[in-house]
């Protein structure tokens, strides 16, 4: 991603030179340790690294404190902002949120 490197700080550009092996390119291989990773794993892996971020663990429940499980993640811009309209309209919108933001 061309306009992401460009903002990378001048060190890493000079080890990272333009056209470097990338996943995108065919001669890269990524390595092959054997193990395949599932799809839960990966789901509890990206709730891991959302804790670290956000300093909360997003796999236990605010109201009741039990553990949660990871059921979906959405992609698409538009299913998203449904939801979040959904969401205003029925008085439960996430703290934080703006409705302006989603006309």
């Amino acid at each position: 991603m061309p306009h992401v490197a460009a903002r990378a700080p001048e060190g890493w550009r000079a080890s990272h030179p333009p056209g470097a092996a990338n996943d995108q390119d065919p001669g890269f291989e990524p390595p092959d340790d054997g193990e395949e990773v599932t799809v839960n794993a990966r789901k509890q892996a990206w709730a891991r690294l959302l804790a670290k971020v956000y300093e909360i663990d997003p796999l236990v429940c605010p109201k009741c404190g039990w553990e949660m499980k990871v059921i979906a993640v959405i992609h698409d811009p538009v299913e998203v902002r449904d939801i979040l309209s959904h969401l205003v309209k029925t008085d439960r919108a996430p703290p934080g949120l703006d409705p302006a933001l989603l006309n």
